[in-house]
């Protein structure tokens, strides 16, 4: 009975196929789930935890684009979602344009918007206010840039997210040693070189209809044992209604120059004495559940408008942002060595400051890559900026991770 109950069900909601399946799309699976579609998630890892939230797991490598094409035809998809992945916005996209469905930008705009070299030279090209960087497809030909000792620069992969591949250099050897790494790392053999801009580091998410910005959340970015990956963000930014006049402008360009589609446009930002410099933009919700937090700081539920707007639906709708009385945050758990996981301890003055906590792994998981592995997401608030300024620095004793070091290799 209860199978003729699901079957019945398959058959008359609206199918909507999530991409990844991580911890990190459970928000949207939930929110689709909330719209009413019928979720099936894919991906060729059985274990990712999304799967456990969807309505039915269909493995496939979507790393086959003609292959996902006809999946998603056999199940009669009627909406697709990249999730959180820049290269499952490569794939939408791609789908997208194969299967007519909307809410997706063309294949060619994805990747200028998703791989790093692309969208250096776009911006280049298009007079966006982002680092000048120089992008190259080999080994040899990086090696090739003649470097000023004294100018720090950064390295990155083209196509990599979370910091991986990525080194700040000052020298030649330093800088030998980066392109080699970046160009391991890189799956498309392409990366990216550009002058290291010293300053604060945030977040800024968009939400774009008609090629204009009707709403928008802003953060401030923190890492603390891994400076390339964002494990804590806040919401509102500080600075950000000067960071808003200024990015909005230059968010508009971007999305009037490609003809983006309705949804959302998220950024990293640099703010270095008043000034304001894109890093990078990306058309997939960012990890870390951030946008909970900005969810809670802007009035907007992020996920619910980004599942419409991918499934194609007009969000005319969409509330413009609200000023919070309060800030939001998130932090996830991470160690800063290698080990064993022991669970975690929440500081007894900042419990009140708690809103809720996810743990991802069971005390006695090893720990064999501290720089990447998250075991925990908390979010929280603070009351104000006195608050924000006492703790915000010590976040990572306040929320502690527990590690046996025995377990280290």
């Amino acid at each position: 009975m209860e199978r003729e109950m699901i079957y019945e069900r398959y058959l008359f909601m609206k199918k909507l196929l999530m991409l990844s399946a991580s911890v990190f799309e459970i928000p949207l699976i939930q929110a689709a789930q909330e719209q009413g579609y019928y979720v099936i998630t894919t991906g060729n890892n059985a274990a990712a935890p999304g799967h456990k939230a969807s309505d039915e797991y269909a493995p496939f490598d979507y790393s086959d684009y003609e292959g996902i094409v006809r999946l998603a035809e056999k199940l009669k998809i009627e909406a697709i979602s990249q999730g959180c992945s820049d290269n499952c916005a490569l794939v939408a996209a791609y789908m997208g344009e194969r299967l007519g469905l909307g809410g997706h930008d063309t294949y060619e705009n994805a990747q200028i918007i998703h791989r790093k070299d692309r969208f250096k030279n776009f911006a280049r090209e298009a007079g966006i206010k982002s680092p000048a960087a120089h992008y190259y497809k080999s080994v040899e030909e990086a090696l090739g840039q003649e470097i000023r000792d004294d100018l720090p620069l950064i390295v990155k992969p083209s196509d990599q997210a979370g910091g991986k591949g990525v080194s700040t250099v000052c020298d030649w050897e330093a800088y030998q040693k980066a392109i080699l790494r970046a160009f391991k790392m890189s799956r498309d053999g392409r990366i990216v070189v550009e002058p290291y801009i010293e300053g604060t580091l945030h977040s800024m998410s968009t939400f774009i209809i008609d090629q204009q910005v009707v709403a928008y959340a802003t953060l401030n970015d923190y890492s603390y044992a891994n400076r390339y990956l964002t494990n804590t963000g806040i919401s509102p930014a500080d600075n950000w209604e000067k960071a808003v006049k200024s990015l909005i402008p230059e968010t508009e360009k971007v999305a009037r120059k490609l003809r983006l589609v309705d949804g959302l446009l998220h950024m990293q930002y640099i703010e270095r004495q008043g000034e304001f410099w894109i890093i990078e933009m990306m058309r997939r919700m960012p990890g870390n559940n951030c946008t909970t937090a900005a969810s809670r700081a802007s009035g907007i539920d992020w996920r619910d408008w980004i599942i419409r707007a991918e499934a194609g639906e007009d969000c005319r709708g969409i509330p413009g942002p609200k000023v919070s009385d309060k800030i939001y945050g998130y932090h996830a758990i991470m160690s800063n060595c290698n080990g064993v996981y022991q669970g975690y301890d929440v500081a007894a003055e900042f419990k009140k400051n708690v809103i809720d906590i996810m743990e991802y792994d069971a005390s006695g998981t090893v720990i064999d890559d501290y720089m990447y592995q998250k075991f925990g997401l908390v979010q929280f608030y603070f009351q104000n900026a006195e608050e924000k300024q006492r703790y915000i620095t010590r976040i990572d004793e306040l929320i502690r991770c527990n590690v046996n070091l025995e377990g280290a290799e």
